[in-house]
């Protein structure tokens, strides 16, 4: 069932956490929005309305019931009083704790071939394997980031102070409506509720370490530091995003675009991640899987984040950020 497009926030502006529904160019709380449209209906009803993890949830029948609010949003029929100034509030990460949150890595060609170019692969052999994407027989490549890493589209990303090659990766995100296992690529977008935009901020130095050359990668280190996982400020959901493969994606850096792609470009379909990784891992609503960035990124060029940069990330359709690097001060 789909009618009125709309886009979902986490939202505070002073008080707890909330939900807001943007329909057009106006937000509306969405509780108060609830209990207006409520009013005289039997059925309808919507499942967990303090939070997108709620709603998500019971994703199914709360996207027929939020479909209908957006339906009596753009008749006029919703109260002044449940307006929202969208200008005045602090936009948080949509869904605030996420059980798991997988990323893709390698998942453009142009990417891998920038991160090739700065490797540390000692034969050509490796270079060919990393630069094969014969589905025949190179399956995706995933790796998990702390939910606790995530922060709003408007926040700070706090450089560590023992990181000196930060990075940024723009990327399109998913979230997850319904348990899933073992799913196939015929359905596997079933499990899939909506979209967001992310930036995969990186500590390239930890990735890749100096004190341990033989192995590959340190994802933890790399990937899940405090605040190096932007993410927002919406949640839009699937029915009103025609194809997440024709997908526009830049980044930029003190206004200078270092990332243009399109989703298009990806080696991994958003299916084929999906059936990749509830093959090993059950799906839970509120999950996160994030799709891979394409060419761009700084350690390709090597220039990375530094205090008092900003970060502009934006996802076409789907939303548009902005964030400060900031230097670690403290605890």
């Amino acid at each position: 069932m789909t009618g009125t497009p709309f886009k979902l926030a986490t939202v505070e502006n002073g008080r707890a956490p909330f939900v807001i529904m943007v329909v057009g160019d106006s937000a509306y709380g969405l509780d108060g929005l609830y209990r207006a449209w409520r009013q005289g209906r039997r059925g309808g009803a919507l499942v967990g309305v303090g939070s997108i993890l709620l709603l998500l949830e019971d994703w199914d029948t709360n996207f027929e019931a939020l479909c209908l609010m957006a339906d009596f949003v753009a008749a006029g029929s919703a109260p002044e009083s449940t307006l929202v100034d969208a200008t005045s509030v602090r936009y948080l990460p949509p869904i605030l704790r996420p059980g798991k949150m997988i990323y893709a890595a390698a998942n453009y060609g142009d990417h891998i071939r920038e991160m090739l170019n700065v490797s540390r692969l000692e034969n050509s052999e490796d270079r060919e394997n990393m630069l094969d994407r014969d589905k025949a027989h190179v399956r995706p490549y995933s790796f998990l980031k702390a939910p606790s890493a995530l922060i709003g589209a408007h926040d700070d990303i706090i450089a560590p102070s023992d990181c000196s090659k930060i990075d940024w990766e723009v990327e399109l995100a998913m979230a997850v409506g319904r348990h899933a296992k073992r799913m196939t690529t015929a359905n596997a977008m079933d499990c899939i509720a909506g979209y967001m935009t992310t930036n995969d901020v990186s500590a390239r130095d930890w990735n890749m370490r100096d004190d341990w050359p033989s192995l590959r990668s340190d994802w933890l280190g790399g990937k899940s530091h405090d605040t190096f996982a932007p993410m927002g400020p919406y949640f839009v959901p699937r029915a009103f995003v025609p194809d997440c493969m024709n997908l526009r994606l830049t980044l930029k850096v003190n206004g200078e675009t270092k990332q243009d792609g399109n989703t298009s470009e990806m080696v991994f379909s958003p299916e084929e991640q999906i059936e990749f990784a509830s093959d090993m891992i059950a799906l839970e609503p509120g999950d996160v899987l994030s799709t891979g960035t394409p060419a761009g990124v700084g350690h390709g060029a090597g220039t990375y984040l530094q205090p008092g940069d900003v970060v502009e990330t934006e996802v076409e359709g789907i939303g548009a950020m902005r964030n400060n690097v900031v230097a670690e001060t403290g605890n």
